[in-house]
């Protein structure tokens, strides 16, 4: 490889890289999310058994309108608005994911999750999205 190639693919690698999204970049969103709530849903969950896929267990912490934790892997923020949950996934620095989940009547939530983007923003919600169940464990 020449130091012109050399060159390019480090240049797309910092394009990449900068283009990651960050906590700095889906905080003011969660933020700007997070409304008026009774729900709790502090506790144990699991994304097991329904439509989408198995991203793992999960267990979250809710202060107020903004909850946090872990959701298999990854590190979740998160807001609640009345019926509706966003939801930020990190893994170190970087923000691999973002979903808005809608509550059902059982208690569950299910929506629709994308990679790399804020999901409501420019179409990322009707394009390229994965499916999320989110189902409480337990009580």
């Amino acid at each position: 490889m020449n130091y012109k190639n050399i060159l390019l693919a480090a240049l797309l690698a910092l394009t990449l890289s900068a283009c990651a999204l960050t906590r700095k970049d889906t905080n003011p969103w969660l933020e700007a999310k997070a409304g008026k709530t009774g729900e709790n849903i502090s506790g144990k969950w699991t994304t097991a058994g329904g439509v989408g896929a198995n991203w793992g267990e999960a267990n979250f912490i809710q202060d107020g309108t903004r909850f946090y934790g872990t959701l298999g892997s990854y590190y979740v923020d998160g807001s609640i608005n009345g019926d509706h949950i966003y939801l930020a996934l990190s893994s170190g620095k970087k923000v691999y994911y973002t979903a808005r989940l809608n509550r059902n009547p059982d208690g569950g939530y299910d929506g629709k999750v994308v990679e790399g983007a804020i999901i409501d923003s420019s179409n990322h919600a009707d394009e390229g999205f994965t499916l999320m169940t989110l189902r409480r464990l337990g009580n």
